[in-house]
């Protein structure tokens, strides 16, 4: 029985999203980039990390098209006429250009995940490891160490799955599968693996915002832009149920390789494209909306400072940016012609005439700060 075509394996819908999905990650990263300039913030390591990302995942959407435009991808196989033998030993143009494509897809997609899981990382570290011998900063380098592994071990898994017969892994189907080191389990594998960190990942911070001495609405407001990144979870969680349904079919009598090969490829860049739009979210929350997040890790550094000390303290030198005023998490400074509301995740000003957005866990004046700076 022949294997049926899903939309997402037809020419245009590969193209459609290829395209679609590569410029919406562009922009965001522009956007990205765009608002820590408009603040004044220097770059950090969390926003460099996105941009190797972004080029992987773009240059994967261009391989797709490639594919596509020579029926390597989003076609059914095509068997010449005249070949009367077992369709797994054919070799043709279009099956080895399927090959090839698949082949430097699953090169770059662990390296690309391990990039975006590690921008969210080092987002964390910013926000939460106040003293390197924390036990949160520990584990948030164990898990980078972690990660870096993980791609590099999945990356190398491709690269060496055939041992040295590199050529292995664009010949026949059956070639790939009796010189080739099982890699239907290696896809399985890597789809549980980035389906279980994605998961962990985001649920880290959720527990360290709830411990907090914050007002339950700042606290599910901070917890609300931690988990704009759930929908990276989402998207692994989706390739994790198809590529399971995939590798069950593998290489079953009826199967169609090229249509099984754009599955596998097309779920695993919407998850790449996704993570990377999600990694931006926070910021571009704030860019494109009325309140800022940018100060979001300075405003969490500070509050933990806070409470492992007992007392605020003001953010690092390092930290601080030309141009945005630096507060304790929490207090309200009084001038006078405004105030100014300052919490871990929003920086509010508030002119006499209007409500506050979240009503803050403590006020001080400038003047009781400064008797008690005495």
């Amino acid at each position: 029985m022949e294997q049926s075509q899903a939309y997402y394996e037809t020419p245009g819908h590969v193209v459609a999203a290829a395209v679609a999905l590569s410029v919406l990650d562009i922009v965001a990263v522009v956007l990205r980039f765009a608002a820590r300039r408009s603040q004044h913030q220097a770059l950090k390591i969390d926003d460099w990390l996105i941009l190797p990302a972004t080029i992987s995942t773009v240059g994967i959407g261009v391989s797709m098209i490639y594919g596509t435009t020579q029926q390597a991808l989003g076609y059914r196989t095509h068997i010449p006429a005249d070949f009367a033998g077992d369709p797994f030993d054919v070799t043709t143009y279009q099956l080895t250009t399927t090959s090839k494509v698949e082949f430097g897809y699953s090169i770059l997609l662990p390296l690309t995940l391990g990039l975006v899981k590690s921008s969210f990382l080092f987002f964390y570290m910013r926000i939460f490891a106040v003293e390197k011998k924390s036990p949160i900063n520990i584990l948030l380098v164990g898990l980078v160490v972690f990660v870096t592994i993980w791609a590099l071990a999945f990356s190398l898994a491709t690269v060496f799955g055939c041992r040295l017969d590199v050529e292995a892994h664009w010949g026949s189907t059956h070639d790939l599968e009796t010189k080739c080191m099982g890699s239907m389990t290696v896809v399985l594998l890597l789809c549980i693996t980035d389906f279980a960190a994605d998961l962990a990942i985001i649920i880290i911070p959720i527990p360290l915002v709830w411990r907090l001495n914050l007002s339950t609405q700042n606290k599910v407001a901070i917890s609300a832009v931690f988990l704009l990144g759930s929908v990276t979870v989402a998207a692994s969680l989706t390739r994790l149920i198809v590529e399971g349904r995939a590798v069950n079919i593998g290489f079953a009598p009826g199967s169609d390789s090229i249509l099984v090969i754009t599955e596998y490829i097309y779920w695993g860049f919407v998850e790449l494209a996704v993570a990377i739009v999600a990694a931006c979210l926070p910021t571009l929350h704030g860019f494109l909306g009325k309140y800022s997040f940018l100060e979001f890790p300075k405003r969490f550094k500070t509050l933990f400072r806070s409470r492992s000390n007992g007392q605020p303290q003001s953010p690092d030198e390092s930290d601080k940016s030309p141009g945005i005023p630096h507060f304790s998490a929490g207090p309200v400074t009084h001038t006078s012609t405004e105030t100014t509301y300052a919490t871990p995740a929003i920086r509010l000003r508030n002119m006499e005439s209007e409500t506050p957005l979240f009503k803050p866990d403590v006020v001080t004046t400038s003047q009781s700060r400064s008797r008690e700076e005495v």
